[in-house]
């Protein structure tokens, strides 16, 4: 079948597909619009994520640089707190200074204004304190040297007391009494603040405690004389003698004894062991000590008692029994053989007989010295045999310091000690120490 053309079916059929061209171009822009406005969408949320990254990195790095400082400045802070508190009394010495020179300063230099040029005023008053504090200074040098700084000194209280006297002169005379008291307080009292820091710092460096020194204070003001008899040791001999041997050396100078005994201390002593030793003559005869083996032995157990022929001898001489008797230790360790031999029971029991009391009184010092004399060679053997006993031996020199006496002394108790002990191993008994026997 044929079909049918014509110009207007043409027209319409050419509209049409120009219609349908535009249409498809307008979709493909419309598409072409949307995918740019999606894709501008999507630069501009990586922009502004960029952007609030870049804030936050910024804004991070603010907060670390500002903890940084807030932490160097809490380091600076420590530091300076921790040199204030190990110098706040140099500050607070400073400070004080500083107060008193501010008040000193400026009345001398008004002082020397109403009589020179304003110039030489104030250069005569700068001098004059300067002069002052260059003394203090310089005295204080020598002193850490170990040398004499006694010129030093008078040139600081010199200057401090012209100082002193200007102003107490030229502040009655313009303000009144009162201001130049208190201008002339102004020019002492620095150097009395300085000289006080200066004592406070040489007492530190000494490395004392303060026990320390309040005792080598009580010592040097109840002992003057051996204090300085020992300061001529230490200035008498190259190089200086150390200060506890020239102590000890002063006091044997002095008191003839050993350091700690004076002479009213040894005749209360020997007054009192007299005493003591009178005692022990009147009881010359009494049994040995009581021990605990009284109570823990037989009851069949007794003593036996002394024969009557020793009585007797007690009776005719009581020094001689009681020389006897001080041979052993007094409060030592007694030689006993364990275990004990029981005795037969005795009936009745004879009162031991005392000695008279003629013969302790009539006594001479000389045997009273030597009682006591024995005693302190028992007490000596006691201490070491108990130092034996506990795994620490005393040496002689320590033993011989402990009683008063040499080490040569001491050696011959430490060698009573050991003979005594080398002969009960030899003969196999057994010594009881006192304390066990007590």
């Amino acid at each position: 079948m044929s079909q049918i053309y014509s110009a207007r079916g043409a027209r319409q059929m050419d509209a049409a597909t120009v219609a349908k061209a535009n249409a498809e171009a307008d979709l493909l822009r419309a598409q072409a619009a949307a995918a740019a406005g999606k894709a501008n969408i999507d630069v501009e949320r990586v922009r502004r994520e960029a952007a609030a990254q870049a804030r936050r990195e910024r804004r991070q790095e603010r907060e670390e640089k500002s903890t940084a400082r807030r932490e160097r400045r809490r380091a600076a802070f420590a530091r300076l707190g921790g040199q204030m508190g190990a110098h706040r009394v140099t500050l607070v010495t400073v400070v004080v200074i500083a107060l008193f020179v501010s008040v000193a300063l400026p009345a001398q230099i008004d002082f020397l204004g109403s009589r020179w040029a304003w110039p030489m005023a104030v250069a005569g008053g700068v001098s004059l304190e300067s002069l002052t504090w260059m003394f203090a200074i310089q005295g204080q040098r020598r002193e850490q040297r170990g040398l004499s700084a006694g010129v030093h000194r008078a040139g600081t209280w010199s200057a401090a007391l012209v100082a002193a006297g200007i102003n107490l002169a030229h502040g009655a005379q313009m303000w009144g009494f009162g201001f130049g008291v208190v201008a002339a307080v102004g020019s002492l009292a620095a150097p009395v603040a300085y000289e006080t820091y200066r004592l406070s710092v040489s007492e530190d460096d000494t490395g004392s405690s303060p026990e320390e020194i309040r005792h080598n204070r009580r010592r040097r003001r109840h002992h003057r004389k051996v204090h300085r008899a020992a300061m001529r040791l230490r200035w008498a001999t190259v190089p200086p003698m150390d200060e506890a041997r020239a102590w000890e050396t002063a006091w044997r100078m002095v008191h003839a004894a050993e350091p700690g005994v004076t002479r009213r201390e040894l005749k209360r002593h020997t007054k009192r062991a007299g005493k003591v030793a009178q005692l022990v003559t009147e009881h010359a005869d009494a049994g040995p000590l009581p021990s605990l083996e009284l109570f823990t032995g037989p009851r069949t157990d007794a003593r036996t008692p002394a024969p009557q022929q020793e009585r007797t001898d007690s009776e005719e001489g009581a020094g001689e029994r009681t020389q006897d008797r001080t041979e052993g230790p007094a409060n030592g360790p007694y030689e006993q053989v364990k275990p004990r031999t029981p005795q037969p029971p005795k009936p009745t029991r004879t009162p031991p007989v005392r000695p008279t009391r003629t013969a302790a009184r009539a006594a001479s010092d000389k045997a009273y010295e030597e009682a006591e004399l024995e005693r302190t060679r028992q007490r000596a053997e006691e201490a070491y045999a108990q130092s034996l006993d506990a795994g620490t031996p005393i040496g002689p020199a320590a033993l011989g310091r402990e009683f008063g006496f040499s080490e040569g002394w001491a050696r011959k108790r430490i060698k009573a000690v050991d003979e005594r002990r080398a002969t009960a191993a030899r003969q196999g008994l057994h010594l009881v120490p006192a304390a066990a026997a007590r």
